[in-house]
């Protein structure tokens, strides 16, 4: 059999995807999560400011991105029409694909998932598993390891939410740091499931150095796949170069997915977040370092805010922004297509048993 990749519109060759975003939400209902461990607790109350729950507009879209968790409904994209529009700036740009990486407890919509790609040109393959325990569904805690993992083996090979559209990456799988015991029992799910129909996995690593590692040791421990693994999130987890290698050694994918958030004020820890210069730097270190066939990249646009239409960059900004960054600091055009296009199709590339 020839390897697939599972998108929302069925099964392509890994040569049709192009230029693929492996980390993004067109469509999201992000609003639990502000119950998530070790949140502050000023995110997890709503905000007294009237800009709160005032319509984003020119006079408080920077207000807003600077206080991103305290606008009501910046955490919501639920607008096909718009999602519509800001892919068609992706594809306009040479994009080719893009890995919506939301699951059912983030809002997943495989039906229109798969009208954005029918109008678009836009593969989009689906995710599917679960999310960080905030997020869970109440019935959680009753739910056996057997269970989570039939339920994603039905959304790769069967379909999902009612539909007979089928998940194509096994993701994002929610972690807290340190990891409760829901989502180690959904994380073994998930390895056991990547195993069983030859879906990539996709993690949302803790906010904590340790995360990563720990969330790999749970794979290897449940019989995943290193090598079929993405570790999402590096930039706002990992920032010494060294614990970067070490997590590169596993033989896991590294994925630096928050291009275009270059804030000092990261809300959910006490996090520096790296700039859009620093990300090029990590991804030209670790592809001298020898790991240039296991980096990967996206922007995790969850929030209207990064949208073009409220003022961010959009879905097109690594392609028409960073490119040209990278080359000036000395990434070639070689590297970069290994990044952007070989890469991808690597890890989304499977042969399903169905």
């Amino acid at each position: 059999m020839q390897p697939t990749v599972r998108t929302v519109l069925g099964d392509i060759a890994p040569a049709e995807l192009g230029r693929t975003l492996t980390h993004e939400h067109l469509l999201i209902r992000f609003d639990r999560w502000r119950h998530e461990l070790g949140l502050p607790a000023a995110l997890r109350q709503a905000s007294d400011d009237p800009r709160a729950t005032a319509p984003i507009t020119l006079e408080t879209a920077g207000w807003v991105r600077r206080n991103w968790a305290s606008h009501a409904e910046n955490s919501l994209l639920d607008d096909v029409e718009l999602a519509i529009r800001e892919l068609r700036l992706f594809k306009e740009a040479g994009g080719g694909a893009i890995v919506d990486a939301t699951n059912p407890d983030l809002g997943r919509n495989p039906e229109a998932l798969a009208r954005i790609a029918t109008e678009t040109g836009v593969q989009v393959v689906m995710g599917a598993g679960h999310y960080v325990e905030a997020s869970h569904p109440p019935d959680m805690d009753t739910r056996s390891e057997e269970q989570l993992f039939d339920a994603i083996v039905h959304d790769v090979t069967e379909g999902c939410d009612g539909t007979p559209i089928r998940a194509g990456i096994i993701g994002e799988i929610g972690c807290s740091a340190p990891m409760t015991a829901n989502e180690q029992r959904a994380l073994r799910a998930a390895a056991r499931a990547q195993v069983c129909t030859g879906a990539a996995l996709l993690i949302h690593p803790g906010r904590a150095v340790a995360a990563p590692l720990e969330a790999m040791l749970v794979v290897v421990q449940a019989g995943g796949d290193p090598t079929r693994t993405v570790m999402s999130h590096i930039d706002r987890t990992l920032f010494d170069p060294a614990d970067m290698v070490e997590l590169a050694r596993t033989g896991c994918y590294l994925e630096f997915d928050l291009f275009g958030q270059e804030s000092s004020y990261y809300p959910l820890a006490p996090i520096d977040m790296p700039n859009d210069a620093t990300r090029v730097d990590h991804l030209l270190r670790l592809t001298e370092a020898g790991f240039g066939d296991r980096l990967l990249v996206a922007h995790d646009i969850c929030r209207k805010t990064a949208l073009v239409a409220y003022g961010g960059d959009g879905y097109a900004h690594i392609l028409t922004n960073v490119l040209p960054l990278m080359r000036r600091k000395g990434i070639t055009d070689a590297q970069i297509d290994a990044i952007l296009v070989h890469n991808p199709a690597r890890v989304l590339a499977f042969a399903p048993s169905a």
